[in-house]
């Protein structure tokens, strides 16, 4: 089983986001709940499709492909992010919100989910839960430069343009580390920005 990326989730400062849910495990606590293959290879088409739908611009179907994956399997992490995904491009932040919080119900180790909830949640304006989701998943993955990059968009949003700084350059960091050029031009394209305010 493969994981699908769902890109969509964008901010008002024009951030994407690019969610990579991990593939449909249980956890140990709903292993109990786990589907019959056939009913996870259902849940995985309507998936699957959801995803087709979105990168054709058809959101609305989309959602409702993700919804009958989740209906079949109702702890198919992969549905509820992408459902969170979807609702955010929609800018149904409050319904994403609730989508995010149930994968991580299902899978609470998946950082790039914590970075989608923080999103959505900043951009409810609930800067305080934006942080905390933007902490859990800097604390799951510390190397990865997007929490850092996506935590200053909350600052931004606050006026905080030093912290805002603060963050975007440890992102800068982290993309050199990688050897990522397009991670680190774009920190540095929105540092310029700052600069020029």
């Amino acid at each position: 089983m493969k994981p699908h990326v769902l890109i969509g989730l964008s901010v008002t400062v024009g951030l994407v986001i690019m969610a990579q849910p991990t593939p449909i495990q249980a956890s140990p606590a709903v292993a109990r709940d786990q589907p019959s293959l056939s009913s996870a290879n259902e849940a995985e088409t309507y998936n699957d499709r959801g995803v087709e739908l979105a990168e054709q611009g058809k959101i609305k179907q989309a959602i409702a492909a993700f919804n009958q994956a989740i209906k079949i399997h109702p702890n198919f992490e992969n549905a509820h992010n992408n459902l969170g995904l979807a609702l955010g491009s929609q800018n149904k932040f409050l319904e994403a919100t609730a989508a995010f919080k149930r994968a991580l119900q299902i899978n609470p180790k998946n950082f790039e989910t914590y970075n989608n909830l923080g999103i959505a949640l900043g951009s409810q304006g609930k800067f305080p839960e934006a942080v905390a989701a933007f902490n859990q998943a800097i604390q799951i993955n510390p190397s990865d430069p997007t929490s850092r990059q996506n935590f200053r968009v909350t600052f931004w949003s606050q006026g905080k343009l030093p912290e805002a700084v603060a963050f975007l350059q440890k992102a800068k960091q982290l993309y050199s580390v990688q050897n990522n050029n397009e991670g680190v031009n774009h920190v540095e394209e929105i540092l310029q920005e700052i600069k020029a305010r």
